[in-house]
């Protein structure tokens, strides 16, 4: 056995039993259901910027991210602003779901939006959405952590096996010890993640001989004329996006998260990645805050600022980086790489191994910095893992408690929660293990469920005007539409479909929020209920009294809202096409302004805008500010204990 071998063994030993000694520790301090899902609402502010951040943008950014950079280049690199659209999605439902919650003591999203409409059949069927979101998307997690440990262990330690080990820790910590795990565990991983990512960052520049040889590389890589995998495009588009709205019936649907990378497709996949934010899963992390005053640091400086600046200038460095260390045949028959130190098996049809076998490098040099690297890349997953108590908290609290078993003591509840978070496990590693192929098609239908939450949680923030009967239809249309225009879809029914994966290169997310909302202004239209109305108007005059009225505010709002609808069109839209030759041409690097691809500095100017609008749209035009005046809660637990 390898040197390498011990020191991840050794290293696999000592992060897992720091993750079990703090709950065996402090699992008897565990007295209420609100204490054990919420950290009794007082969980202090940086812990949940850490938490929440983490949670949003780990294990795709460690992962995935690169491996789709590496396969699409700067086209799919331009999701990168999803570190900026996702705080400015959070900025519209966060806050105001906190003072609900805080308010009336809801303690999941389905308790409190079954609430406002005064139906359980809303209540059901977000929690069906939460289950079709979590299961899926922490399979997800699964399998990627498996393939991590199996190919850094060369195969020492299975698939499978590196799947179960990862997810059992996860059970023990988050069943005893709930969401005060996060205090103790999440924190020190959400530093593993950022150090982790930085480091092979560093490592992938080094590898190409630095910015200036990378850059150039790349110029040549662009004058390639073979054909990208499976579509009608050569490698001129690996630097530029591809257009605007195409069709995909050329889409080899053997090739997992292939496409036309189009200004269509990265708007929708960008906003598809807010589906982590949106889920019901999410918001009982965001309801668990001691106040509001984290929000405008999670959004623009956490969120925007440092994940956009980790994204653009280190994990895009890992993606395109890799495509010159011999992970791509292509480039390596076209005499283009500078090394062959990946195997070239990794594009196009394991992209995700891409990582693993980067860390797998180190392990020939240094076995220490290996074993952490590896720490770094399980830590990425794990982040997640509040969304195994917050699944199993909704299941027992909106099903069990609601409907079976009423009167449940708090022990009750948090002895059948133990019991769910395991069953929740033993399925999404099923999930894991039987789909490994299509693992991150499993992880985009995730995702596309998550963001069928918007709909629901406008209505609950700003639109009255929507009813019950509305938005339970939308709820229902929007998760059939994104089953039949993800991969989940074709693989059913593909036969019998005319359309391929994400019409029109839009992403199932967009298709699924647009019949979603269809469907609930249509049954809304002709089901209004003015007694269903001045029930909501309660909760929305709640809201109004607390929010921010100063002069400035509503002297500047139109000014706020033209300038981000500007900034979406240019930097993820069809405005964003602009940026393919702005800086010059992707074929010519003497062409090239700033030393490096047009696309890649319209990406970093538009990141840098992103993050003052993210920072004026929450602190100035106090959309993430705390209320006005102090909130006093009529109770802890609205269902009671």
């Amino acid at each position: 056995m390898q040197t390498k071998i011990y020191f991840l063994i050794f290293f696999l030993f000592l992060f897992w039993t720091y993750c079990l000694y703090w709950p065996l520790k402090k699992q008897k301090k565990i007295n209420t259901p609100v204490d054990f899902f919420l950290y009794g609402r007082e969980l202090p502010g940086w812990v949940f910027v850490l938490a929440s951040t983490g949670t949003i943008f780990s294990g795709w950014v460690f992962i995935l991210y690169p491996s789709l950079t590496l396969a699409n280049g700067l086209s799919f690199a331009t999701t990168s602003l999803a570190a900026i659209v996702t705080p400015l999605i959070g900025i519209l439902v966060m806050k105001r779901q906190w003072m609900l919650s805080k308010k009336f003591g809801f303690v999941t999203a389905s308790e409190m939006i079954s609430t406002y409409f005064k139906s359980d059949l809303i209540r059901i069927l977000i929690v069906v959405l939460t289950l079709l979101f979590a299961i899926p998307f922490l399979a997800l997690q699964l399998a990627l952590a498996g393939k991590v440990i199996s190919i850094v262990s060369d195969g020492v330690i299975g698939y499978a096996s590196g799947s179960l080990l990862m997810g059992s820790v996860i059970v023990v910590y988050m069943g005893l010890l709930g969401l005060r795990s996060v205090i103790y565990i999440d924190t020190f991983q959400f530093f593993l993640f950022i150090f982790g990512v930085i480091a092979l960052g560093f490592i992938s520049y080094d590898l190409v001989g630095g910015w200036d040889l990378l850059n150039e590389s790349l110029s040549r890589i662009s004058q390639i004329k073979d054909k990208m995998f499976n579509l009608n495009l050569d490698y001129s588009s690996y630097l530029s996006l591809s257009g605007t709205i195409k069709t995909s019936s050329i889409v080899d649907e053997n090739v997992s998260f292939n496409g036309i990378w189009t200004s269509s497709m990265v708007l929708t996949f960008t906003f598809a990645l807010s589906g982590i934010l949106l889920s019901p899963n999410f918001s009982m992390l965001l309801f668990s805050s001691k106040n509001v005053n984290p929000f405008t640091a999670q959004q623009a400086w956490v969120s925007g600022l440092l994940m956009g600046f980790i994204l653009i200038f280190f994990s895009l460095a890992i993606g395109l980086g890799s495509t010159l260390l011999g992970a791509n045949e292509i480039v390596n028959k076209n005499g283009n790489n500078i090394s062959n130190v990946l195997p070239q098996n990794i594009y196009a049809d394991n992209i995700e191994t891409l990582v693993p076998y980067l860390i797998n490098l180190i392990g020939e040099y240094s076995p220490i910095f290996f074993g952490i690297l590896v720490i770094c890349s399980i830590a990425s997953f794990q982040l997640t893992s509040n969304f195994y108590l917050s699944s199993s908290g909704i299941v027992t609290r909106d099903i069990i408690k609601k409907f079976f078993i009423k009167n449940m003591k708090s022990s009750e509840q948090i002895f059948t929660t133990r019991i769910i978070i395991l069953f929740i496990f033993l399925t999404s590693l099923a999930l894991s293990i039987g789909s490994s192929n299509k693992i991150l098609d499993v992880g985009s239908f995730s995702l596309g469920i998550g963001c069928q939450m918007l709909i629901p949680l406008l209505a609950l923030c700003y639109f009255p005007w929507f009813t019950k009967n509305g938005v339970a239809l939308g709820i229902v249309v929007g998760i059939i539409v994104v089953f039949l225009t993800d991969e989940i879809g074709q693989i059913t029914f593909g036969e019998i479909l005319p359309w391929s994966k994400w019409p029109l290169t839009i992403h199932s997310s967009a298709w699924g929020v647009f019949f979603n909302l269809a469907s609930a202004l249509t049954i809304s239209f002709i089901t209004q209920d003015p007694k269903e109305n001045a029930h909501k108007h309660k909760f929305h005059d709640f809201l109004s009294e607390y929010k921010a009225s100063s002069i400035f505010r509503r002297s500047l709002k139109p000014s706020a809202w033209i300038v981000l609808i500007v900034w979406i069109f240019f930097s993820i839209g069809p405005g964003s096409i602009v940026g393919n030759n702005f800086f010059g041409r992707p074929q010519n690097v003497e062409s090239w302004s700033f030393g490096m691809p047009s696309l890649w500095v319209w990406q970093i100017i538009f990141w840098i805008i992103g993050v003052f609008i993210v920072w004026f749209i929450g602190s100035k035009m106090e959309m993430s500010t705390p209320p006005t005046k102090n909130i006093i809660s009529q109770t802890e637990d609205a269902a009671g204990n």
